[in-house]
């Protein structure tokens, strides 16, 4: 029997709902949070973390989980509905002699996921369309285990040649790639009835541009994962569904970003410079406290890991500069550099009260993207098609017209 996904996303909701006072508490961006006058008991738990058992509650989320709930009411029940989304199979089929040397483009991790997610996701038309296919990696596997014709899409014009180039190469099946951008009004001119659209982590307003053309036209089928859900152009996510027109659950940008602060493919090296990032950030938010004398984030933009290379005080007054944020003439560096440390450290700790509700935030956005999909005609199920040490991006939707 199907599950009753309308159902799960309600409780979803409605959970999400009761505890919105963690998830919307950034302690990344404040020093002192709504919830720790209250919950003092949770507060002073986490912030007396060592090392060591941090790390593991940032590794493992059942130990989170496990850890959280005696402090926060009803978390394990909120966690449990996570639980019903069914694995697909951890071993992938062999490959045919003639696929050996096809991976030879693309990098280890992204060929792992579309196996996985060519597994999980069987073809149902005769021309498969491969949205925001880059230089499609996914559209050529298609055309070649599949035998057929896979048209793909994408705006950059230097991805479009390099992807029609390697397309050549095919010994079955047709790809197509054309330059398109998806989000122009003209985008749904070059689908067709019956097609069959395939999405492997397009980005925010990218995918569910997809869906609503999916709902405007009759696709034979879509299956995609979706990924990056804060990309979008409204600092407000819309719910999509008849069936989100019941809750009171409103999803900001910034809570969408929660969803995909995730690092576990990150290689070590790059952990590391992140982290230090976020430190020398945080030393520069206390310093601006004090300068503008107001006790309030002040949004700054995002810097490249070269910038490191400035060293901290160079770090500021490259941020500064780009808020004209005026500096005093003297400022005691190693002082602000120390701030940031333990604010970071703090931080990560209190944190976890947020981060344990990543997969449910997610889960609420992809069901009501599902749900959706079945409001426009579509049998629907969502699967979970590779394991997170591939991406922990690894919801999949497949909607099919019976």
């Amino acid at each position: 029997m199907s599950p009753d996904y309308q159902l799960y996303f309600s409780r979803l909701c409605q959970g999400l709902y009761k505890q919105r006072e963690f998830w919307q508490a950034n302690a990344f961006r404040e020093p002192n949070l709504s919830w720790q006058a209250e919950n003092q008991a949770l507060s002073t738990a986490l912030l007396s973390l060592d090392e060591e058992g941090l790390a593991q509650l940032e590794n493992d989320v059942a130990s989170l989980a496990k850890y959280l709930s005696p402090y926060i009411s009803d978390l394990d029940e909120l966690l449990s509905i996570a639980g019903y989304i069914e694995t697909c199979p951890a071993k992938l089929p062999e490959l045919a002699n003639e696929m050996r040397f096809f991976p030879s483009h693309i990098p280890g991790r992204k060929w792992q996921q579309i196996r996985y997610f060519h597994q999980a996701a069987p073809a149902k038309a005769e021309r498969l369309v491969d949205w925001c296919c880059g230089k499609g990696h996914l559209g050529r596997f298609l055309a070649l285990t599949e035998s057929c014709q896979v048209l793909g899409l994408e705006w950059d014009q230097s991805l479009v040649d390099a992807g029609n180039e390697l397309a050549n190469s095919l010994t079955a099946g047709e790809l197509s790639i054309v330059p398109c951008d998806v989000l122009d009004a003209a985008a749904g001119e070059w689908l067709a009835a019956g097609d069959h659209i395939f999405a492997l982590h397009a980005c925010g307003d990218l995918h569910r541009r997809m869906l609503q053309l999916a709902g405007q036209q009759q696709l034979a089928a879509v299956s995609f994962a979706p990924c990056c859900y804060q990309k979008i152009s409204a600092d407000q996510h819309s719910f999509l569904s008849s069936a989100a027109e019941k809750t009171e659950l409103a999803l900001r940008r910034q809570d969408l970003h929660t969803i995909v602060q995730e690092t576990v493919t990150a290689p070590k090296a790059v952990q590391n410079k992140r982290i230090l990032l976020q430190q020398w950030r945080l030393g520069f938010d206390a310093l601006q406290r004090d300068i503008r004398g107001i006790d309030a984030y002040f949004s700054t933009p995002s810097l490249p890991q070269s910038s490191l290379q400035l060293g901290f005080e160079g770090f500021c007054r490259l941020l500064a500069d780009k808020r004209q944020l005026l500096l005093p003439a003297e400022v005691d560096w190693k002082h602000y550099q120390a701030l940031g440390l333990k604010r970071f450290n703090d931080a990560r700790r209190l944190d976890l009260a947020r981060l344990v509700f990543r997969r449910s935030l997610e889960l609420a956005v992809v069901l009501d993207q599902l749900l959706y999909l079945q409001d426009n005609g579509f049998a629907v199920e969502l699967l979970q098609f590779c394991p997170k040490h591939l991406s922990p991006r690894n919801l999949l939707i497949n909607a099919w017209r019976d």
